[in-house]
């Protein structure tokens, strides 16, 4: 509905969806998501904004940090509400296409780009007949009432409840407080309830670091990946068998 919202308010000719066939991670979408996990392994990342740094070190990446508690870029809620008294749901079974071309509110789903038209399927998530007074409507929902048409609407006038910060538990508070030792000072203004203790700590240089880290002597060697093979138990000398405990059938 939010996408066939975009086609009736806004002056797009038609809005596009397509959407990737499921299977094998060969699709440019996973290949991304993998560069991405490979930039960041083995690494310890305290913000966000570090996350970021690293990612786009990948080329042709270019990550942005989406802060909803940011004033300059908020994070509205409450769109289901609005959407529900001028847009009708999608039918049943639609999330079996994966092409969805969307004009003012009239959406024709494609299995795949090159569907004949006769096998699309044409749904009307809203009235044809009233175009008009439903972008006026949405418009008027979701801004102020000195915005009259879509060119006069900037993110300032959205009128939708904000996203709330989510508070953290007790229990998350407590295990992450004890990891708060570990994080450099210079990334601690990012956490919550910080202890002066950890906060006002004397920052240690690299050489006392280096003192105070040891090495121990006799490092366990590091497990091998796979299902750890089982030692087979020796026999004793002069231990009997159990077949001997078997006397074979008499005649």
């Amino acid at each position: 509905m939010f996408f066939a919202m975009l086609s009736v308010v806004f002056p797009y000719k038609k809005v596009v969806l397509c959407f990737l066939l499921p299977g094998h991670s060969h699709n440019i979408a996973d290949r991304v998501i993998a560069w991405c996990r490979g930039a960041t392994r083995k690494m310890n990342i305290y913000t966000p904004s570090l996350a970021v740094d690293e990612v786009n070190k990948v080329k042709s990446v270019h990550g942005v940090f989406l802060n909803h508690n940011d004033p300059s870029h908020p994070f509205y809620v409450g769109w289901g509400d609005l959407l529900d008294k001028y847009f009708k749901a999608p039918p049943a079974c639609y999330t079996a296409n994966y092409l969805f071309e969307i004009d003012q509110g009239v959406c024709t789903a494609r299995k795949t780009v090159d569907t004949p038209d006769e096998n699309a399927i044409v749904f009307e998530m809203v009235d044809p007949n009233s175009t008009d007074s439903i972008r006026k409507a949405v418009i008027k929902g979701l801004f102020d009432q000195a915005v009259s048409t879509i060119w006069e609407a900037s993110v300032r006038n959205v009128q939708l409840p904000r996203h709330q910060t989510k508070e953290l538990t007790e229990k998350k508070m407590k295990s992450l407080s004890a990891k708060y030792f570990s994080i450099p000072p210079q990334h601690l203004h990012y956490y919550p309830s910080v202890p002066d203790a950890v906060a006002n700590a004397p920052v240690q240089s690299a050489d006392q670091t280096d003192e105070t880290t040891t090495t121990p002597s006799n490092p366990k060697s590091k497990r091998k990946p796979g299902r750890p093979r089982k030692q087979k138990n020796k026999l004793k000398p002069n231990q009997p068998s159990i077949l001997q405990f078997f006397s074979p059938a008499k005649q």
